[in-house]
């Protein structure tokens, strides 16, 4: 599969003929599954920069030819490479060898994802509409993020400095492990769930222990719950909105946190209709409502400049 096609793919520039191709592609084989993911990290990097030509135009990724695509890839390499290393640093001093430095900040766009590495060698994918804050190196005893909104930790296992994640409901505490943690300020819902290892979720009155496969949530009642994670939890790594026998105003809600939308539903009729699916993130919320016009009868009307969506 030619890299000038997957780049229409992310870029929502590719056809519907087109789409069906890469994801028959992808399909095939986990080898085609490994390319797409290692090009779509690629990709979801490099779309958080400003890169300038010599006209001090921006350059977008899906509208450049292929002569020139080759030299701005080059670009922003050498730049991905130069944030890496500053946030790879900490491997080479160590820990307290330096002085504080000032909290990092990045946000990803709605319909985006992004996977960064910390200092300390940990991953984190970071869902659409997520930011997180981070220092450039990890000092001290503790190693410490905040975050609003989803993302995935494979953190690096390091027991004398412990790993923090800072939410809206409270701390998340582990050593070495893997869970994801969705927390979106504007959204009531929370929830740490735990795919390897173990964690602690500190809500400031009481402490809450996870074993693999399990999942902390919180409740209408404003309380916590553990359930057993459900297999969907982390589709949205691969770029999949995925639920099963979800009602409509459920769904909707996860729109309005991935797609940072406003939807008003004038249907009260098909509120607590409940659908299964799956949707490429990237490729919107219209084609996702289109789908699910499908199975059920309703109009919808978009307002791209206040980004507002009214179901009727």
């Amino acid at each position: 599969m030619e890299k000038d096609n997957l780049y229409r793919y992310f870029s929502g520039a590719a056809g519907e003929a087109e789409r069906s191709d890469i994801r028959r592609w992808v399909e095939a084989s986990d080898e085609n599954r490994r390319r797409f993911m290692d090009e779509r990290k690629f990709y979801d990097i490099v779309s958080m920069l400003d890169v300038e030509d010599s006209a001090s135009e921006r350059v977008m990724l899906h509208t450049v030819r292929r002569s020139r695509l080759r030299i701005w890839v080059s670009r922003v390499a050498a730049a991905v490479v130069a944030v890496l290393i500053t946030l790879g640093v900490q491997r080479y001093i160590g820990f307290g060898a330096v002085e504080d430095l000032p909290m990092q900040q990045i946000s990803v766009p709605a319909g985006q994802r992004l996977n960064i590495v910390l200092a300390d060698g940990t991953s984190v994918w970071l869902n659409s509409n997520s930011t997180m804050r981070f220092p450039g190196a990890f000092i001290g005893k503790d190693r410490h993020v905040d975050i609003d909104g989803e993302a995935y930790f494979a953190v690096a296992k390091d027991t004398d400095h412990p790993f923090t994640v800072g939410t809206k409901h409270g701390d998340v505490h582990v050593t070495g492990t893997k869970f994801n943690v969705d927390a979106y300020t504007a959204s009531p819902d929370f929830s740490v769930s735990l795919v390897e290892g173990s964690v602690n979720f500190d809500s400031g009155s009481h402490v809450y222990g996870l074993v693999p496969g399990r999942r902390l949530s919180r409740t209408d009642a404003g309380t916590f719950a553990v359930s057993d994670v459900e297999p969907e939890t982390l589709e949205w790594v691969r770029g999949i909105i995925s639920f099963r026998q979800l009602p409509l105003t459920d769904i909707i809600a996860r729109f309005e946190k991935y797609y940072g939308v406003s939807v008003e539903m004038r249907r009260p009729d098909i509120a607590d209709v409940r659908f299964s699916g799956k949707f490429y993130l990237d490729e919107g919320i219209e084609q996702a409502l289109n789908t699910l016009r499908h199975d059920i009868r309703f109009e919808y009307e978009s307002d791209k400049t206040n980004r507002h969506i009214i179901i009727k």
